[in-house]
């Protein structure tokens, strides 16, 4: 249909769709609690941090009060940082104590992998943790059972605490990696111990004898280390996002936004073949949307392009000889001895 293609290619590069996108996507971020909390707490960050700073260079002047003022908003924005990096200390020593379970388990993985002269991993962040995946990619675990069990227990209890850790291949991205994961828990924890630090000398000391370098050198440390972090998630999630994959879903979802649009056009203008056209493209890009969901529950991304290309052994297969490699394993092996 050209004049869906016509449509699409406008919502590309039109500026305006692109906007609209933007702020449809941020008014439904904004409407959950999460989103709402997050957008306030950056907003007031953000107001009292300009004051502080207008205050400080002069542009906003009260006379004798000023350096009182200056204080008082210094320590509406110590309370204000002190949520994230006082409230979060607790939960982010739980999740270094998960991170430390994740890095020894593949670590011992990595050792042991090259002890006993096996092949490399497909990825080296991906560790086999079940049956399933075991066979589907034709790798074996090192570990115990009880090592695996230990191991995905913690990998699930940090994904829940943080929404950029994947411990498996997904549908739009790879195994998130183990370096930037060490170095942006460590981070974290850092930023917390130097808020909890800005917090102490602020309030601490009167602020009248307390040196403005102490609490601008914290802050300012403090600030970069979390910035860091932030950057180094946004490395690793780009790092790991299967592009072609996020762009083919990009281009799925504008073209059912510009069908919508069309069958709206359609009941506007009468037109009943326009809008009937419009309706089966709706229902069949959501059949095949279906289909790939259900062909990629059963064969991961990296295996249906090996079968792509002329693989003989399908996941039921491979399953089929799951008693014959758990026999010749090295788990198997190891517990034998």
């Amino acid at each position: 249909m050209a004049e869906l293609n016509d449509h699409v290619r406008h919502m590309l590069h039109s500026r305006r769709n692109k906007f609209k996108r933007i702020m449809k996507a941020f008014g439904k971020y904004v409407s959950r609690p999460v989103g709402f909390f997050v957008t306030l707490y950056a907003t007031l960050i953000t107001l009292f941090g300009l004051a502080w700073v207008l205050f400080l260079i002069g542009w906003i002047y009260v006379g004798a009060k000023q350096l009182y003022i200056i204080n008082v908003i210094d320590y509406v924005l110590v309370a204000l940082f002190a949520i994230v990096g006082d409230g979060l200390a607790p939960f982010r020593a739980v999740d270094t104590y998960h991170m430390f379970f994740i890095w020894h388990y593949h670590r011992k993985t990595w050792k042991l992998r090259k002890q006993l002269q096996m092949g490399k991993l497909r990825d080296k962040n991906d560790l086999p943790t079940d049956p399933e995946l075991e066979a589907a990619r034709d790798e074996v675990s090192v570990l115990t059972e009880a090592e695996q069990a230990t191991l995905v227990h913690h990998q699930e209890k940090f994904a829940r605490s943080h929404t950029f850790y994947r411990p498996h291949e997904t549908k739009t991205h790879y195994a998130f990696p183990q370096s930037f994961l060490i170095a942006i828990v460590l981070l974290l924890d850092f930023h917390s111990a130097l808020q909890i630090s800005l917090g102490a000398t602020t309030w601490g000391i009167y602020w009248k004898t307390r040196h403005p370098a102490i609490t601008a050198t914290i802050l300012s440390v403090s600030i970069t280390v979390n910035i860091t972090a932030g950057i180094l998630i946004s490395i690793g999630g780009r790092k790991t996002r299967k592009k072609e994959v996020v762009e083919r879903m990009f281009r799925q979802d504008l073209t059912r936004e510009a069908l919508k649009e069309i069958r709206e056009q359609g009941k506007k203008d009468g037109d009943i073949e326009k809008q009937f056209k419009a309706e089966r493209a709706i229902k069949d890009t959501r059949k095949s949307e279906t289909l790939d969901e259900a062909v990629k529950s059963h064969v991961p991304f990296r295996d249906s392009l090996d079968m792509a290309r002329g693989s003989p052994m399908s996941p039921s297969s491979l399953k089929s000889l799951r008693p014959s490699m758990q026999k010749n394993s090295p788990r198997a092996s190891m517990q034998s001895r």
